[in-house]
């Protein structure tokens, strides 16, 4: 049976949104003058895209944070926040320091709620299809101020859009010193702040979505999140509380150049460990960018036969029943050889994937289109 998602579900898990309120380098550090997403990108704009670049339409989208601006310094918080007044200080601190974050829940509560304000790039209505909502926390912070941060985080939020909250992302892939991950990942309070998501949505838990960089951070970034991933699983014990849901991001972005930083060996291995463990999901998402300093392929059979060895890795260690097909929008328009039409290419691209590795529609074609996302992140499609 053809693995085309013709005429069944689609699940878009990975796409990023900002109103044109959000355009600066003081809501986005990396958003530069000149940039190619240096513009609004709404749920407007991703509809028009997908309409005009795809026969194939998603059902519904998961948004993820998009890395909103923080201040360098973590503001001087007292060693404890039991008292009144501590407690009110250091909510002071936390939305002053987290502002831009903050200010991104704020935009979503609009989408969900229906009440567009002028830039957001959205009617009413259209929130219906964003079915889930990834979004950032300071997972470094002592477990009182995480746990103050949620509670802000939850307020500002709106009933509406918290049962949306799915799952939370702190991207790792701008670290580049192994120590310094380490020392972050490894530290008592980002375990206990992982181990909190267990707890989340009545029960449900929240998923931890996993943003690192093999391509341009290292290879020893994917070392150091399995090496974290083993620990949870140590300190959750038996099943009674639950297992953290972990979904590593773009294949984790492997090096797809014609010269790359590492041996590709080394990145079964590791795909090897973080897939022996229950309750780890990858993202079949982002892969258009990593082909740099290289032009990326810009027909599918050229691009799938760069990306053959990565591939198969990916699949003989997670199996189509934990891969979920993500676009990155816009993202995927920086390296993608179709420019705005690179949403359509990427899922022709998949497409294509599932087709040559047989995986039919009905069953394993489906698990990847919309099921293993819908599964990992709890929602319904």
């Amino acid at each position: 049976m053809a693995s085309s998602p013709h005429g069944s579900k689609l699940l878009d898990t990975h796409i990023h949104l900002w109103p044109s309120t959000a355009l600066s380098t003081t809501n986005h550090r990396w958003m530069t003058p000149g940039h190619i997403l240096t513009r609004r990108h709404g749920v407007s704009d991703y509809n028009a895209i997908t309409a005009s670049t795809s026969p194939v339409q998603p059902t519904g989208f998961i948004y993820v944070e998009t890395d909103r601006y923080l201040l360098d310094t973590l503001p001087k918080f007292s060693s404890s926040v039991v008292s009144e007044s501590e407690a009110f200080d250091a909510r002071q601190k936390l939305e002053q320091w987290a502002h831009e974050p903050l200010a991104e829940l704020k935009f979503l509560r609009r989408i969900v709620e229906g009440t567009p304000e002028e830039g957001d790039g959205f009617v009413p209505g259209e929130g219906e299809k964003m079915l889930g909502c990834v979004i950032w926390a300071p997972f470094q912070l002592p477990a009182p101020l995480f746990e103050l941060y949620m509670q802000i985080a939850e307020e500002l939020s709106g009933p509406k859009l918290w049962e949306r909250v799915v799952g939370f992302r702190y991207l790792l892939q701008g670290i580049t010193v192994e120590s310094e991950m380490r020392n972050l990942v490894e530290g008592e309070a980002w375990l206990k702040n992982i181990l909190r998501l267990r707890k989340g949505r009545e029960g449900k838990g929240w998923c931890f979505d996993v943003g690192v960089d093999a391509h341009r951070g290292g290879i020893w970034q994917m070392r150091v999140v399995a090496d974290m991933v083993d620990r949870v699983r140590e300190m959750e014990g038996g099943d009674e509380e639950g297992r953290v849901r972990f979904v590593l991001n773009h294949l984790s972005k492997p090096d797809l150049s014609s010269h790359p930083s590492y041996a590709p060996s080394l990145y079964l291995a590791l795909l090897h460990r973080l897939s022996s463990q229950p309750l780890v999901y990858m993202k079949l998402s982002g892969a258009l960018n990593e082909f740099s300093p290289d032009h990326t392929p810009s027909d599918i059979g050229s691009l799938l036969s760069r990306m053959s060895y990565e591939l198969d890795a990916v699949f003989s260690e997670f199996g189509p029943r934990r891969i979920m097909f993500g676009s990155d929008w816009p993202v995927c328009n920086i390296g993608g050889p179709k420019g705005e039409g690179s949403w359509g290419f990427w899922r022709e691209v998949v497409e294509r994937i599932l087709e040559e590795r047989e995986v039919g529609e009905e069953e394993e074609g489906g698990e990847v289109w919309w099921r293993v996302g819908g599964e990992a992140y709890g929602v319904v499609v």
